[in-house]
């Protein structure tokens, strides 16, 4: 039998941000972003009526595009290194994910980073529906050359999130490192997540943070994976409450 899609579309607008997201928890496919004018259609008619049936790439964040016949990725926040990380965590959770963003990054780069967490959670949560026949906890571990870092995740509607990533620089690119650490709490704030992700070592603080990004991605996988018919859980809430 096949399963329900887990697609979730959503737009965030703020007096500070304006954010859209599609995201698929599976893969595939990705649906359109929802109307907005905070984001015009393309001018050229064959681009708008492209964007009106689904995703399209973005064509100013070619670094972190990347469509294969199994996933659809495209991402631009107007800060690179936040599209990096999340091009990361989309590509290793095996989700389909487009995001775009506009924010007052000329004050800095805290609202922007901050709103797009918040957004991706909130798609997140929309996108798993009702939290029965999954794993529900998840663990994953990721090494980047020097760097390991590990993630554990709960999809427990109980938001927590304890965050050790342990860098030494102020900035990775655009990105402000408290605001990788913030971000990461945002997400796990909207999406109803326990999270607990530390960096057991590494030199180089690009790699303790996409280290943390992928071992993440591993961890999401795994608890968001469906029990199906047959299997012990299926159709459960995984819970001794019987409630998440």
């Amino acid at each position: 039998m096949a399963l329900t899609a887990r697609t979730a579309t959503i737009s965030r607008s703020t007096n500070e941000t304006k954010i859209q997201i599609s995201l698929s928890l599976d893969g595939g496919v990705l649906p359109a972003y929802e109307p907005s004018t905070d984001f015009p259609p393309p001018s050229d008619p064959q681009e708008a009526e492209a964007a009106k049936k689904g995703i399209v790439p973005c064509k100013d964040a070619a670094h972190a595009t990347q469509f294969t016949p199994t996933q659809q990725i495209t991402i631009s926040t107007g800060i690179g290194f936040l599209d990096h990380m999340l091009h990361a965590l989309a590509k290793h959770s095996g989700w389909s994910l487009a995001v775009r963003a506009k924010g007052d990054l000329y004050i800095d780069d805290h609202h922007t980073t901050e709103d797009t967490f918040l957004a991706l959670g909130t798609a997140f949560t929309k996108a798993l529906g009702a939290r029965q026949s999954l794993t529900r906890f998840g663990r994953g571990d990721a090494p980047l050359d020097e760097a390991l870092s590990w993630a554990v995740i709960d999809l427990s509607s109980r938001p927590w999130a304890v965050i050790d990533l342990g860098f030494k620089r102020e900035k990775i690119g655009a990105l402000s490192t408290e605001m990788i650490t913030h971000g990461l709490q945002s997400f796990a704030q909207a999406a109803d997540v326990t999270l607990h992700i530390g960096c057991t070592y590494g030199d180089n603080d690009h790699h303790r943070a996409e280290s943390a990004f992928k071992a993440l991605a591993v961890a999401i996988r795994t608890a968001c994976a469906r029990r199906v018919a047959g299997d012990v859980g299926a159709g459960d809430i995984v819970s001794t409450k019987g409630v998440l």
